[in-house]
C-alpha cells in the first residue's frame, strides 16, 4: 500500500475502533496492512480504497479481541450504560464488519478455502 492508502487504513481504524490516536495500536495496524497484502491476487490494486476498509476491519477486530481478553469496558455513547456487561459483543460486530468488508474486496483476494470436487 502506498502512504496515501496507510493513512486512509488509520484514520479507518480510528472511526471503527473510537480512538483517538492510532500510535499506541500502530503495530497491529502494520501487521494487519501485511497480512492483507499477502492475501492479494497477484494482479490485484493493493491501494484499493476496499482494502482500505477490509485492513482497517481486521485491525479493529484484533484490538477488540485484546481489550475483551483484558476485560475492558465497552464503548458506549454519550456516556450511556450497556444494558449487559457481554465481552464478546463487540467483537462480534466486528467480525461481521470484517466479513462484509471482506466480500466487499473479494476480487482482489485469494480465496483459500478448500472445497472436496469427489470423493
Amino acid at each position: 500500500m502506498n502512504d496515501s492508502a496507510r493513512a486512509m487504513t488509520v484514520r479507518l481504524f480510528l472511526l471503527f475502533s473510537m480512538q483517538e490516536d492510532a500510535a499506541p495500536w500502530q503495530a497491529l495496524i502494520d501487521e494487519t496492512i501485511a497480512a492483507v497484502q499477502n492475501e492479494l491476487k497477484p494482479d490485484a490494486d493493493e491501494n484499493d480504497i476496499r482494502l482500505c476498509y477490509y485492513a482497517a476491519a481486521k485491525a479493529n477486530l484484533r484490538y477488540r479481541q485484546i481489550l475483551a481478553a483484558h476485560g475492558a469496558v465497552s464503548p458506549t455513547y454519550a456516556g450511556s450504560v450497556p444494558r449487559t456487561r457481554d465481552d464478546s459483543t463487540p467483537c462480534s460486530f466486528a467480525e461481521r464488519l470484517v466479513t462484509a468488508y471482506r466480500a466487499a474486496a473479494a476480487e482482489l483476494l485469494t480465496d483459500r478455502g478448500f472445497v472436496f470436487a469427489n470423493v
